[in-house]
């Protein structure tokens, strides 16, 4: 019996060393996960502050009529009534000039059809 018991409490020992371990490092696991989790969240929180930020400024940019009337002009083409617009179209390419080979002239003579 007494040899049972040598043997018996290093065994329930180890085991309780294993359960503790386990209940020790399982938590320590998670705790590394959610502050991972939050230094993400954090970063992506000062990112749309920033963002808001530039938003904001851009709001009051636009607050601006003078500004209104730029972009409406500059990038929509937009005028007063009574004003009138002009767009100067470019220039013509000029025209491919194709050889007078086999493969070419037919395709010349199928596109001046």
């Amino acid at each position: 019996m007494a040899a049972l018991r040598r043997g018996l409490i290093p065994l329930v020992v180890v085991l309780v060393i294993l359960l503790a371990s386990f209940y020790a490092v399982f938590p320590i696991g998670t705790y590394m996960e959610q502050r991972s989790a939050m230094a993400a969240a954090q970063a992506e929180l000062a990112t749309l502050y920033l963002e808001n930020e530039q938003l904001r400024s851009r709001i009051e940019v636009l607050s601006d009529p003078v500004e209104i009337e730029r972009l409406a002009r500059s990038e929509y083409n937009l005028v007063f009534p009574g004003e009138e617009a002009y767009a100067i179209l470019p220039q013509v390419p000029e025209p491919v000039q194709v050889p007078d080979l086999w493969p070419f002239n037919a395709l010349v003579w199928s596109l001046s059809q």
